[in-house]
């Protein structure tokens, strides 16, 4: 054994990314043995539209059929309308840059990434990686950009580039806001950087949780402006409201 793994064996604390629990080093996911069954229970939620899990849903927000024919991916559903503990997650995702759960949701994303493309009989080595960037103001906030960093994972991973292609200039966060407000507040939150996509046609498009389609709808609504031939919007999770009617 390196000594420098020695190292981090005696001096590196390691806690569960969910409840907070100290945790062996050796432990092959970031949880404790309990949250790895909330883990491996939440993996198999079902989509409460068609009733089948995360792998093999179709339904997406109408806004993402209306641009790109229905192809989009997400890895996991998320309620929003609950607090329940797995749902720490996602807060610890946004709050915290931890290169290992940021690498353990890139792998699922390439996982299901290759189910989309393969299902569909694309190749996703013909397409590059952007991601919907943060709003500068939590980036400042929390010193990261979660998105940003799950796109670049995911596009190592893929073996194909990562590209920035958007500002965010919101003023105010998605989160809280209504169908109505959602959309007019994504329409005006991101600016496409000129000259970005490099004459790439073909974008994968990453962000961490889609919930009413209305961010990766503006997002993919400026790269076909800009030049795009397809989109795929792929996200860690997708909310898994059944009457958001969005």
């Amino acid at each position: 054994m390196k000594f420098s793994e020695i190292l981090k064996r005696m001096f590196v604390e390691r806690y569960c990314v969910i409840c907070g629990e100290a945790i062996s080093y050796d432990t092959k996911e970031p949880f404790c043995d309990e949250c790895v069954e909330h883990w491996k229970e939440f993996l198999g939620v079902k989509c409460r539209n068609c009733g089948r899990t995360n792998n093999q849903c179709i339904c997406l927000p109408r806004k993402i059929i209306k641009i790109n024919h229905g192809i989009a991916g997400w890895c996991v559903f998320y309620d929003a309308s609950t607090n329940g503990e797995i749902n720490k997650l996602f807060s610890y995702l946004k709050r915290r840059y931890d290169r290992e759960i940021i690498d353990l949701c890139a792998e699922r994303m390439k996982d299901r990434v290759k189910i989309v493309f393969n299902s569909r009989g694309l190749r996703y080595k013909d397409y590059v990686v952007t991601y919907a960037p943060r709003r500068h103001k939590n980036v400042n906030k929390y010193g990261f950009d979660q998105s940003k960093k799950l796109a670049k994972a995911l596009a190592k991973k893929l073996g194909i580039e990562c590209i920035s292609t958007f500002k965010n200039i919101a003023k105010q966060e998605q989160k809280g806001l209504n169908k109505k407000e959602r959309a007019f507040n994504a329409q005006t939150s991101y600016v496409y950087k000129e000259g970005s996509l490099k004459g790439f046609k073909n974008i994968i498009l990453v962000d961490d949780i889609m919930t009413s389609g209305a961010t990766m709808y503006a997002c993919a609504f400026l790269l076909y402006k800009h030049g795009a031939n397809s989109v795929v919007p792929i996200t860690f999770a997708k909310d898994n409201y059944k009457e958001r009617g969005v």
